[in-house]
């Protein structure tokens, strides 16, 4: 038995599919390809599948991550070939190979934002305003927490998860290209920092496009 781990993208009509319903359809997927996997053991014996961060709804990835074990001598070429051959548009394995970092070890994301805007001066603005907020001492939010057993909602700062920012503005397009916060400690949704940047300078955008691009190491390694 080995551990493998499969780099997938997830692009298209697939990013509106939930973390749950591609944790089924990956497991449909692997029994389709016929992967010599390796099964659990107890009473409900299934194959071993884990992923490393789960991709919020609406968003497309070049960098996402899933583990399994297989026995026997499959190359990873050919269980990338079978799952290719199996999975639907929107998914599909980048590469395949032994897993090289824990997924304790991610603390960051890399991600290009690009939002539109209904007209160019919007867009002027919203950089604009985007760049000086960023930069400044304290950008707050509110976030989903708990005390205790109970839910709560709590007042953050995102500027302490806003590692890297770049943006750019095209007419009425404004292009985002961040490092955040990212695990399970400290995750920063870049959808949050880009409502919380409107709410402040109240101007909303028409259309938002996210994409996942690098998950990062506290070494500051690509994971893999």
């Amino acid at each position: 038995m080995r551990s493998v781990r499969l780099n997938f993208s997830k692009t298209g009509r697939a990013i509106y599919i939930s973390h749950l319903d591609v944790n089924r359809m990956m497991t449909r997927a692997v029994r389709r390809a016929r992967l010599p996997m390796w099964y659990t053991e107890g009473f409900n014996p299934h194959p071993y599948i884990a992923f490393a961060l789960p991709l919020s709804l609406g968003q497309s990835s070049d960098c996402e991550y899933m583990d399994i074990r297989i026995e026997g001598d499959m190359t990873d070429e050919e269980v990338m070939t079978r799952l290719n051959e199996t999975l639907p548009e929107g998914l599909k394995i980048l590469s395949v190979g032994a897993p090289v970092h824990d997924a304790k070890e991610i603390e960051k994301a890399q991600y290009f934002v690009k939002i539109i805007f209904a007209t160019a001066e919007e867009a002027s603005a919203f950089a604009e305003n985007a760049d000086r907020l960023m930069k400044s001492e304290e950008l707050l939010a509110e976030k989903p927490g708990k005390k205790g057993h109970r839910k709560i909602m709590k007042q953050v700062n995102l500027i302490d998860m806003i590692y890297d920012a770049k943006i750019t503005c095209s007419d009425t397009a404004v292009n985002l290209q961040c490092v955040l916060s990212a695990g399970n400690t400290h995750n920063l949704n870049p959808t949050l920092l880009v409502e919380t940047i409107e709410n402040s300078i109240d101007i909303k955008h028409k259309q938002l496009h996210i994409v996942r691009k690098k998950l990062i190491t506290k070494n500051n390694e690509n994971f893999r």
